[in-house]
């Protein structure tokens, strides 16, 4: 074998090294990502439930801690145009729309039913609006991952909560999953467009916008200007906790969105999914009052084989 083509050979062993330790980065980044937002929904559940009564109040929270992403402005921030500004406001709002809803469906239900739930449903609406926007297209393998999902999905909306609750919960979960299909779409979208820190900056600014909408309502002016001073000084320092995982984990997922699929990324949602029961399993034995969850049995077996469905069908779309 000539010098030439030993050389061929290095450099390519050398580019499928960089390839594959690329893929496993963005994967690693995604993985510690959900891992990070089942800990902020553990923490949004117990405060929502317990601490906060008004789902409105956290989430115009979230959406104003997320303009600390601005301190990031000297490294890449400027005007993007009308047409880049109108899919990163969509895409913000959509967002803050999100969240009131996912903060509406956890004050009702259980958070290891909404949380799979969403994400089960959320990877559907973004393959849907992906078709048309971003020209992705649905192999027969990925269709049969949307049935394994679908059937997840129904078979985890089932249990032993109250029919009213049940019904309201998973409303506001339907939505709270197509508004993320819509604001990943077009947050991928805007990064097609845009450098990373500079969609970053805008998409935190639209999502304050979104937040500001939320002040439409007397009673949420009210709740979020002049808290009790008993809900500041028992929910503030597990929110910041729960903030700060949450922040982290938007930000990997937004870098991950940047330099990969949109697809992948909201399907290996799967992985939070495990996170989340572990988690909660942890909590229900040796602090069964934080969230009460109901973990026994037949309600545990169901959950269980919900989220390996569910997992096995965003398995497939991977």
């Amino acid at each position: 074998m000539s010098n030439f083509e030993l050389k061929n050979q290095a450099l390519a062993r050398f580019f499928c090294f960089l390839w594959y330790n690329s893929i496993v980065m963005w994967l690693l980044i995604t993985a510690v990502a959900y891992f990070l937002n089942a800990i902020a929904a553990v923490v949004d559940k117990f405060l929502i439930s317990k601490k906060i009564s008004n789902p409105a109040v956290y989430a115009f929270a979230i959406s104003a801690l997320g303009l600390l992403g601005l301190v990031l402005i000297p490294w890449g921030f400027d005007w993007i145009g009308w047409r880049n500004f109108s899919i990163v406001l969509v895409a913000g709002v959509s967002f803050t729309c999100a969240l009131l809803h996912l903060f509406k469906g956890l004050a009702v239900n259980e958070s290891s039913r909404i949380t799979p739930f969403i994400g089960g449903l959320s990877p559907i609406f973004v393959f849907l609006f992906s078709f048309f926007l971003l020209g992705e297209r649905l192999a027969g393998r990925q269709l049969f991952a949307f049935i394994l999902i679908i059937i997840g999905t129904v078979f985890i909306s089932l249990g032993q909560s109250g029919k009213k609750n049940l019904a309201r919960g998973f409303w506001y979960a339907g939505i709270s999953a197509l508004m993320f299909g819509i604001s990943y779409t077009l947050t991928k979208l805007a990064y097609n467009n845009l450098s990373f820190i500079n969609g970053f900056v805008w998409l935190r600014i639209t999502t304050f916008i979104g937040g500001l909408f939320l002040l439409y309502s007397a009673t949420n002016r009210r709740d979020v200007f002049h808290p009790s001073e008993k809900t500041v000084k028992k929910a503030g320092p597990l929110f910041l906790f729960g903030q700060v995982a949450g922040a982290a984990s938007f930000l990997l997922i937004n870098y991950a969105i940047s330099i990969s699929s949109v697809t992948i990324v909201n399907a290996l949602q799967g992985l939070q999914y495990v996170f989340l029961l572990v988690m909660i399993l942890i909590l229900a034995r040796w602090r069964p009052r934080i969230l009460e969850e109901k973990l026994r049995g037949i309600v545990l077996a169901q959950k269980i084989s919900a989220i390996v469905l569910i997992g096995a069908g965003l398995y497939l779309l991977v």
